[in-house]
């Protein structure tokens, strides 16, 4: 099952029959998982009946201090959110799930997993990050809160600004939806409450002793993800899997990417294809690479930095380093070292 971390004060689970009694259990993000569910968010309801489809038992949950949850809450804190979660899997009488987490449910499902991976059989991560701090510095999302001191708690013009710079001003329908559940969820104050609780998250030191097989997804739509951040994250997990997609699942209404890698990831981990001891996946050629990914590849291998790469190939050091992070997880690596071991293993540089 794969878990979001929120609150459980009213838990009605939106799940079809399960087959090959598969567990999935997201820990619930801001606004509410079960509220977003509810209301028909995309980024919630479209993915959850999609694995539920794929024969997966989705349960959701709201997170504490907003949606179906007790409002007046005064710990919004980190050990307080996973102190829900845990209340829900005991609630469930749950022995083996797959986790998941979004945004700021996955600090909550990073947390969780540290301190209870004997439970867990996958983490799932969409568009995490280590440092809550970092996180409220993402340019758009400073923008989209900027309006926070003018709102003077009008909860519906607060939430239709973050709502259109969310769906980046495409989609009035999406804005008007997320209004409609900030509004029917939490207040201006009690989201500003629940950034600075937010703000003091740090999960730096904790992230080397996650145990269980990980998938780490950058939404590269999302205006609220960071590529750097989600990079960290998956760095800074023992082997990790780095994944990279270019649709906006969250807060958008685009999810084939994000679901296909979730089921694909899951299913792997649930047949023990999942190898702690190398990288997770190995293509047995190089048919897969592109022309250009074996040109990567081989400037990789040949020790070039990607500062100068990025200058022979005449892209911009960023997009250098998107396009390695995909040759990465297309090929199994993590990391560069892994890399050059499988260039030489494939003949594609000389031995020294």
């Amino acid at each position: 099952m794969f878990a979001q971390a929120a609150s459980w004060a009213r838990m009605d689970l939106p799940i079809d029959p399960i087959r090959h009694d598969q567990r999935r259990h997201p820990a619930s993000n801001i606004f509410g998982e079960l509220s977003a569910y509810r209301l028909g968010w995309p980024g919630c309801r479209d993915v959850t009946d999609r694995l539920v489809a794929l024969g997966w038992r989705v349960i959701r949950y709201d997170v504490r201090g907003m949606g179906s949850s007790d409002r007046d809450v005064k710990d919004l804190s980190l050990e307080g959110r996973v102190r829900d979660l845990e209340a829900v899997v005991s609630h469930l009488g749950l022995e083996r799930f797959a986790l998941g987490g979004v945004d700021i449910g996955a600090a909550t499902a990073i947390s969780y997993a540290v301190a209870n991976d004997e439970k867990l059989s996958a983490l799932v991560l969409l568009s995490p990050w280590a440092s809550g701090a970092r996180y409220l510095q993402i340019p758009r999302l400073r923008a989209a809160y900027s309006a926070e001191s003018m709102a003077d708690d009008d909860s519906k013009l607060f939430a239709s600004i973050i709502g259109s710079v969310a769906t980046g001003f495409e989609d009035s329908d999406l804005v008007r939806l997320l209004t409609d559940q900030f509004v029917q969820t939490t207040t201006v104050t009690g989201l500003a409450a629940y950034n600075a609780a937010n703000a003091r998250i740090d999960l730096t030191d904790l992230l080397p002793h996650v145990k269980v097989p990980t998938l780490v997804i950058h939404e590269e739509p999302f205006p609220f993800g960071s590529y750097e951040l989600c990079r960290e994250v998956a760095a800074g997990i023992p082997g990790a899997r780095f994944v990279i997609v270019t649709e906006n699942s969250i807060a958008g209404r685009l999810h084939d990417a994000s679901v296909t890698a979730i089921n694909g990831f899951l299913r792997s981990t649930a047949a023990g294809a999942h190898l702690t001891d190398g990288p997770t996946t190995r293509p047995t050629t190089t048919d897969r690479l592109t022309t250009r990914e074996l040109q990567r590849l081989r400037l990789v291998a040949a020790g070039s930095t990607n500062k100068e790469i990025a200058s022979s190939l005449g892209v911009a050091v960023s997009t250098l380093e998107r396009h390695v992070a995909n040759l990465y997880t297309k090929i199994g690596a993590r990391g560069r070292a892994d890399a050059i071991a499988y260039a030489l293993r494939h003949g594609l540089v000389p031995l020294a």
